[in-house]
């Protein structure tokens, strides 16, 4: 697993000369580190196999970049995910889970289990009993509505395969955050 962005020799000199460069040139040069990030968040979320919620519980809510002048490094960037309480929805997208041995994960798929699961609440804390209702392999946790009338809150599974692609996605993307460096750095020069 790479410990960073990997990016070229010119973009690398470049964010080592801007402490020196205009505030201008700096400014042009964050923006651009910005667009790119925005543009990698883009790729990221046309993953295919991954369900795109929105909101603070989904995945998409929790995406996130950013980009800021530093006195240090000359700019100071990074892509990922806002933390959550719990364990994070996201790392098991990306890189799989698997149920403690006799276990299994129970998945929220309603939307009152979501909205617990968002407030680091488990299937455990659901406000109501739940039944489990095992059926072609799958078993499932419900609650009965009314008679004759089932509502399903959570989908126990014994793995989950990786599927995100976050890693993979963004150092795809470092050449267009090395091409928005070099033409920012441009741009810059040539608004002073």
């Amino acid at each position: 697993m790479a410990d960073g962005l990997h990016i070229a020799a010119n973009t690398a000199e470049i964010i080592g000369r801007m402490r020196k460069a205009p505030a201008a040139v700096q400014a042009e040069v964050v923006a651009g580190v910005a667009r790119a990030l925005l543009l990698t968040e883009s790729a990221v979320r046309s993953s295919r196999g991954v369900r795109w919620r929105r909101g603070a519980a989904g995945l998409a809510g929790r995406l996130t970049s950013f980009a800021r002048s530093s006195s240090a490094f000359g700019v100071d960037a990074a892509i990922g995910f806002r933390r959550t309480r719990g364990f994070p929805y996201e790392l098991a997208q990306e890189f799989g889970a698997k149920a403690r041995s006799g276990g299994a994960m129970a998945v929220p798929v309603s939307g009152e289990a979501r909205a617990l699961s968002a407030r680091g609440k488990s299937a455990r804390d659901f406000p109501r009993p739940l039944w489990l209702l095992r059926r072609g392999g799958r078993a499932v946790l419900l609650e009965t509505v009314a008679p004759g009338e089932i509502e399903p809150h959570y989908v126990l599974l014994k793995s989950l395969r990786p599927r995100l692609g976050f890693r993979q996605t963004v150092q795809a993307n470092t050449s267009l955050i090395d091409r928005e460096v070099a033409a920012s750095w441009r741009r810059g020069w040539a608004k002073t």
